[in-house]
C-alpha cells in the first residue's frame, strides 16, 4: 500500500468543563485521521510545525504513540506551541495561545512517490506565512503523481472576515484531486448553499471531484462533473469529531489502496467511520 501525508495544525485543545474540571487532547481532524490510519497499519507521515517546549513534545509524543511518523514536524525554538482553549459552560469563541515564528514552517520535507496520498487542511495552511511554501510542495507532489486531497476547514475565531483567506482557499482548491469538505465547512465557506448548489458553483471551477460528509444525516454525497452519487451511512453513537476522522481516514486508505470508484471511496469512508477503533482516537 502506498503511504498517507497529512499536513496540518498541532495544537492542544483544552476544554473546561462546567464542573471546574479539565480536559485536553491533541490536535483536530486531521490527527485523528492520521492516528487512525496508522492504528490500521498505513504507513503514516505528518507535516507540521510545534515549538521545542513541554506542549510541543508532548504533542509529537502523542504522535508517536500511535506510530505516526514526526519527522517531518518542524520543532522551532523561537515561538509557543498553539493551545486552544473551549468551555463547555458557553458558546464563546475560545481562546488561543501561540506565538508562531517569523518564519514560514519549514520541515524535512518528505518523499513523495507514485500513488502516495497527500491530505492537507486547517487554518496552518491558509496564513500568509505559510501557505506558498506548502502550495508549491503540493504542486511538486502531483508531479510526482501524488494524490492530493483538500479540506478546507479552519478555526473560524482566527478568521474574523472569511474573505480574507478565500484567496488561500481557492489556491487550495485548484491544487487538489479531489475535495472533503463536511456539511459545516459548507455553511461556513458558502452560507446558505446546498452542497449541490456549492459545488456547481463554487468547488467545480477549481476541483472537478468532491466528497461532501454528513455526519448528522448520516450521508455522504460525491461529485464529479455533472454526476453524483449519495451514500447512506451506518447508523452511530459516535460524535461528529470522530465520526468524520473515521472517513477521512477511510478516504485516505481507499486511494492509498488505489481505489478511484466513488461508491468504493464512500464504502471505505462509511466503514472505517463506523469502525470501533474510529472511537479510540
Amino acid at each position: 500500500m502506498n503511504k498517507v501525508i497529512y499536513i496540518g495544525e498541532l495544537a492542544l485543545n483544552v476544554v473546561l468543563g462546567r464542573d471546574g474540571s479539565a480536559s485536553a487532547h491533541v490536535g483536530d481532524l486531521l490527527v485523528a485521521a492520521a492516528a487512525l490510519d496508522c492504528l490500521m497499519g498505513v504507513e503514516t507521515i505528518f507535516v507540521g510545525e510545534d515549538s521545542a517546549d513541554a506542549v510541543g513534545a508532548h504533542i509529537v509524543a502523542h504522535l508517536e504513540e500511535s506510530k505516526v511518523d514526526t519527522t517531518a514536524v518542524d520543532r522551532f525554538s523561537e515561538g509557543v506551541s498553539p493551545v486552544k482553549i473551549s468551555s463547555t459552560v458557553t458558546d464563546g469563541k475560545s481562546v488561543i495561545h501561540s506565538a508562531n515564528p517569523s518564519e514560514a514552517v519549514n520541515p524535512v520535507w518528505p518523499r513523495f512517490s507514485e500513488g502516495d496520498v497527500v491530505l492537507f487542511g486547517s487554518y496552518m495552511v491558509l496564513d500568509k506565512r505559510n501557505h506558498d511554501s506548502i502550495i508549491d510542495l503540493l504542486k511538486h507532489a502531483r508531479a510526482m503523481k501524488a494524490k492530493v486531497v483538500s479540506l478546507p476547514y479552519f478555526d473560524a475565531t482566527r478568521v474574523p472576515r472569511i474573505t480574507r483567506v478565500m484567496p488561500e482557499v481557492w489556491d487550495s482548491l485548484e491544487v487538489a484531486d479531489l475535495v472533503v469538505v463536511t456539511i459545516d465547512d459548507l455553511a461556513t465557506l458558502f452560507p446558505g448553499e446546498d452542497p449541490a448548489k456549492a459545488y456547481k458553483s463554487h468547488i467545480l471551477f477549481y476541483c472537478r471531484k468532491c466528497l461532501v460528509l454528513d455526519r448528522d444525516n448520516l450521508k455522504m454525497r460525491f461529485f464529479d462533473g455533472d454526476e453524483s452519487w449519495t451514500k447512506e451511512c451506518h447508523p452511530t453513537t459516535l460524535d461528529k469529531e470522530h465520526w468524520t476522522a473515521g472517513a477521512v481516514a477511510g478516504v485516505a486508505r481507499a486511494l492509498a489502496e488505489g481505489m478511484t470508484d466513488p461508491d468504493d471511496i464512500m464504502n471505505k469512508a462509511n466503514e472505517t467511520a463506523h469502525s470501533e477503533i474510529a472511537a479510540k482516537v
